[in-house]
């Protein structure tokens, strides 16, 4: 019998123009199979041009199952397209479905026929229990955090367990994707690698889904570990500048402390960013600490402001201050440190006003932090989210069916696609902020790995900066712009 494992990591949509790092959840499930002696095989439709005819070679060889992994939102839609590929050419190959929306939305999702198999939460140990029951026909029912039918019926196994030691799981299988392909993040040298040092988050905004899907646990990886992995990745592949996939790097300030007194100490000098770090946090460290975070390589962060309005801050339960934020950003402009600010605007009771008051805030953090720029996102709501339910006071209607959900993406197309508080002037306007931002502050172009997105800056920043100026956003002459960089 094969001991093939296909698992393919569908394309995102838009911000695959923008960058393109690693599939770190194919490569985590496909740790301890591959470990084990398991053939398996990555298929990145972002990275592989024709991946349909590379899927159809790899099914040749009858695998095991095919994995699949999607968030919510537009990558559902070429995840449904290849799990509609591989039943069309041999539907006796179990699909195993698992990630973010799967966790979120299960019984729904598992109304779709392609489906055969449902795996919710952390996949690291459980894919492979999985693979080994499909290998040797058992059932399923030791394996927690499973959906699947029986006789026509959906049976749930329970609740799975979360994995607390982060340091005990197998080393990433890199070799099982081409490295250079992915770009993570712009900070000088030309190649740049991601990887998480943590998992999950303590805190409960009320539009996040990390409550949902981590309980609102964090896990960190041990200092050791990550100064090993990082070792690894110079060694092995020549790495000089990475980026910490995290949610919040810095919870714990004396873990946070003893990372970067550890990166400082390396031999092999590298340059470094994270996904995630809180104001507030950043508040507790000392001018020597911050000393140490620039030695260390530290070249940019990304701290979630969320709002600019003090109401708007106590409604989505953000638990900072604007004056929180404004003193670590002020303590980090004394460094050249690139800040990066992400705003939420659109949110369901937000007004013109305090739409407004986060406009002006981001151009105030601009002004105190000359190495910071703000990015605007529109507001999702988030199924197993608090700001899911008070949207769907506010008119949101909720998605009946898996390809709904595929509308569901940083654009404003949820907005015209499902009946909202939103209205079709101010849909338009919300978009226009959200791109203008991206291309209004130079210090943004960091995020920009692609040749379209470094070319686009090029054209579009000047109108860009005087949109927000001037807090002009109708007449969006963009939208051909939107959907050539985002369609």
């Amino acid at each position: 019998m094969s001991k093939s494992i296909v698992l393919v990591q569908p394309m995102h949509g838009s911000w695959d123009k923008i960058f393109l790092r690693l599939p770190e959840s194919m490569l985590a499930v496909a740790a301890l199979p591959h470990k084990e002696g398991y053939d398996v095989k990555i298929l990145d439709q972002r990275v592989v041009r024709d991946w349909k005819g590379r899927l159809r070679e790899l099914l040749k060889e009858r695998p095991i199952c095919c994995g699949l992994t999607s968030l919510t939102g537009p990558s559902l839609k070429y995840a449904l397209e290849a799990a509609a590929l591989i039943k069309e050419i041999d539907e006796s190959i179990p699909i195993v479905f698992g990630g973010v929306h799967m966790t979120l939305l299960p019984e729904q999702t598992m109304q779709h026929p392609h489906f055969d198999i449902g795996l919710i939460g952390e996949g690291d140990y459980r894919f492979l229990d999985v693979v080994k029951a499909l290998e040797m026909g058992k059932p399923f029912d030791g394996i927690k955090g499973l959906y699947y039918r029986l006789k026509g019926e959906l049976v749930f196994t329970g609740a799975p367990d979360a994995i607390h030691d982060l340091d005990a799981l197998p080393d990433t299988p890199y070799e099982l994707v081409d490295m250079g392909a992915y770009s993570a993040i712009e900070l000088g040298p030309k190649r740049s690698v991601s990887f998480p040092t943590s998992r999950g988050c303590p805190f409960a905004c009320s539009f996040c889904a990390n409550k949902a899907l981590t309980k609102s646990r964090w896990r960190g990886l041990s200092t050791a570990k990550i100064i090993a992995k990082i070792k690894m990745f110079q060694e092995r592949y020549g790495y000089r500048a990475f980026y910490f996939l995290d949610d919040c790097t810095s919870y714990r300030i004396g873990h946070f402390r003893e990372l970067i007194t550890a990166l400082a100490g390396l031999e092999k000098k590298i340059l470094w960013s994270t996904a995630g770090i809180r104001a507030d946090l950043l508040c507790q460290l000392t001018d020597q600490d911050l000393a140490a975070l620039w030695e260390s390589g530290c070249r940019t962060l990304e701290i979630g402001i969320e709002s600019g309005n003090e109401r708007v801050l106590e409604f989505i339960q953000k638990r900072e201050t604007k004056e929180t934020m404004r003193t670590a950003n002020r303590m980090l402009a004394k460094y050249p440190i690139t800040v990066k600010y992400t705003f939420i605007v659109g949110y369901p009771t937000e007004t013109e006003a305090e739409r407004n008051d986060s406009i002006d805030f981001s151009l105030k953090l601009g002004e105190e932090n000359a190495h910071s720029y703000s990015l605007f996102f529109v507001y999702l709501p988030i199924m197993g989210t608090p700001m899911f339910d008070v949207a769907l006071q506010h008119g949101f209607v909720k998605p009946r069916s898996i390809e709904e959900w595929t509308e569901m993406d940083y654009r404003s197309l949820w907005a015209f696609a499902h009946p909202n508080w939103i209205g079709h002037r101010e849909r338009k306007r919300l978009e226009t902020i959200m791109l203008a931002s991206l291309f209004c502050n130079r210090n943004a172009k960091v995020k920009l790995t692609t040749p379209f997105s470094k070319l686009t800056f090029m054209l579009y920043h000047p109108v860009a900066k005087l949109r927000f100026k001037h807090k002009f956003f109708s007449f969006p002459l963009e939208a051909h712009l939107a959907s050539k960089l985002f369609g």
